[in-house]
């Protein structure tokens, strides 16, 4: 069933009924700011491969600055066929879409070893050890932990 509605305007002071389509459809034409004569938007898949086929080198090197333990090609392939299978989770912005991708593989540890110099590597490995020592030092010897023990067992008995 067609819908009709006339909606009532004032023409050169006279009052005149008139076709509510027609009115919306010259404001929309007359008013609206974004011309959609000759757009199209292209498939969902064809975006995708797009953006990840003409990624610029500044971001992809941008990128590996920020994540350094990511295989970014790697990553960005696997970000594209999440997308390509996802369709009901459609993303519009892929830039952003595929940063979080990547920080969450970093987080995740990533694929390609981060690694440290001899010298800081030299300088943990000290730092850990030296912990150690302190904290066998500060510790109480382990006779005096079994009289302690011992004695909080014969102290829980007594209730």
């Amino acid at each position: 069933m067609a819908m009709f509605f006339e909606i009532k305007v004032r023409v050169d002071g006279q009052e005149k009924w008139v076709d509510g389509k027609k009115v919306f459809d010259y404001l929309i034409k007359e008013y609206s700011k974004v011309n959609y004569e000759g757009k199209v938007v292209e498939p969902y898949p064809d975006r995708v491969n797009k953006f990840y086929d003409n990624l610029p080198d500044k971001l992809i090197k941008m990128w590996e600055k920020a994540y350094p333990n990511v295989d970014i090609k790697a990553e960005c392939e696997r970000a594209r066929a999440w997308l390509l299978s996802n369709t009901n989770k459609a993303k519009k912005d892929f830039k952003n879409f595929t940063n979080r991708w990547l920080g969450k593989a970093c987080q995740n540890g990533g694929q390609i070893p981060v690694l440290m110099s001899d010298k800081k590597l030299e300088k943990q490995i000290a730092k850990q050890k030296k912990y150690e020592e302190e904290a066998m030092i500060e510790s109480a010897p382990h006779e005096e932990w079994i009289d302690f023990v011992k004695n909080i067992k014969t102290n829980m008995g007594k209730k």
